[in-house]
């Protein structure tokens, strides 16, 4: 399976996942989180980009000092690797998730 693959099973599922974030100028390392939505964001400048909305609950984070997890995050996936479906299910019961969000106009899955 590829990256999207293994996120949108994690979401319908409801499965937490594992991964690690590739993105230059980013703390390397294992992060683990609950999948909200995949969706296609389009800058102001037209560029898009296809991201994961989730909940890290633990791992490496270059802001965890900052806003303490769990804590609702966008992560680019194709700068993701290593993303495992890991066996435990999560209830979305996140505050700052708006399904009805207008940058998910583009959604791919979300809970």
């Amino acid at each position: 399976m590829n990256n999207l693959d293994l996120l949108s099973h994690a979401i319908r599922e409801k499965k937490k996942i594992s991964f690690e974030y590739n993105k230059p100028g980013k703390t390397s390392g294992q992060r683990i989180g609950n999948p909200y939505a995949i969706f296609i964001l389009t800058a102001k400048s037209g560029v898009q980009s296809t991201k994961v909305h989730l909940v890290q609950t633990a791992g490496v984070s270059d802001s965890k000092d900052v806003s303490p997890f769990p804590d609702f995050r966008m992560f680019n996936i194709q700068e993701l690797s290593n993303i495992e479906v890991l066996d435990e299910t999560f209830e979305p019961t996140s505050k700052k998730y708006n399904p009805s969000w207008e940058g998910y106009k583009d959604v791919i899955s979300k809970v």
